[in-house]
């Protein structure tokens, strides 16, 4: 008599997933902390244990009271949208050269920009703001967008580089005998096709943007053009107490438009990644 197959033990899968959500848990907690903690009475602030019952709007009273944080986000988001766009414009158009250019020449350009990322930023603060009052650009927002812009390009383009060798050439030969220039051909029909890369590159790039502290601290002293994450910091040093409600009503504030982007994001991050990685 034949015996019967067993049917494959799906508990390995199941243990795989139930650590997948545990593990997913621990990283939402800290993020649901601190949105549940900006909303508790100063009563209630110092007990972990508790939730709110209701939403305390004091914490984020006090904080528009003492910091401009209308003025921290309009700066933060110049500089961080600046810098995405002329990261996405060079980095796109130099990765899309490199990848359909199998030359050496192309080759050792990506690998030269490359290169670059393993140089400590710390190495070139001295030299970075002294080009600053050459230029005439310290204490300027224009000179962050810049330095930001130089920071991301050799991982942008390694990016697009990788992501452009998986579009099939016929679309440009069909172009071509359609009339369309390369310039046309690479905004009209390759750039919408990069669009899982670009996704990458923006919340990749405004995390760093976003999140930055020391850059700003360093090139900008101006309190009308400071971006949020020194505000913060500012908002600490001038009050010197341990009311921390504020601080995390303005921390809240400053996450969310980063949780909303990568909600939106995510799903071209992850493609941009894998493909990339593999073609690049």
């Amino acid at each position: 008599m034949r015996r019967i197959a067993a049917r494959p033990d799906n508990r390995a899968g199941l243990l795989t997933e139930l650590a997948m959500i545990v593990v997913a848990l621990l990283f939402l907690y800290p993020v649901f902390y601190l949105f549940a903690a900006s909303f508790k009475k100063p009563e209630d602030f110092y007990n972990p244990l508790k939730l709110p019952d209701s939403f305390y709007w004091g914490h984020y009273a006090k904080a528009f009271d003492k910091v401009d944080v209308w003025a921290g986000f309009l700066n933060t988001a110049f500089i961080s949208c600046g810098a995405l766009a002329l990261t996405i414009g060079l980095t796109s158009m130099a990765g899309y050269a490199i990848g359909r250019r199998p030359q050496k020449t192309f080759q050792f350009i990506l690998y030269f920009l490359l290169s670059g990322m393993v140089i400590p930023i710390q190495t070139n603060m001295i030299p970075l703001f002294q080009l600053g009052v050459d230029v005439h650009l310290i204490d300027t927002r224009t000179f962050l967008v810049l330095l930001y812009t130089a920071g991301t390009i050799p991982f942008a383009t390694f990016l697009y580089a990788g992501f452009t060798k998986t579009i099939p050439r016929e679309l440009e030969e069909a172009a071509d005998i359609d009339g369309c220039g390369r310039f046309r051909t690479f905004w009209s029909i390759i750039f919408p096709l990069l669009l899982p890369a670009t996704g990458t590159v923006i919340i990749i790039n405004i995390l760093s943007y976003w999140n930055d502290l020391f850059t700003p601290l360093l090139y900008l002293k101006d309190p009308d053009k400071m971006t949020l994450m020194p505000q913060i910091l500012q908002f600490k040093a001038n009050n010197q107490s341990v009311d921390y409600g504020p601080i995390f009503a303005l921390s809240a504030m400053a996450t969310l438009p980063l949780i909303v982007l990568f909600v939106f994001t995510q799903k071209y991050m992850i493609k941009g990644m894998v493909v990339g990685s593999m073609k690049g």
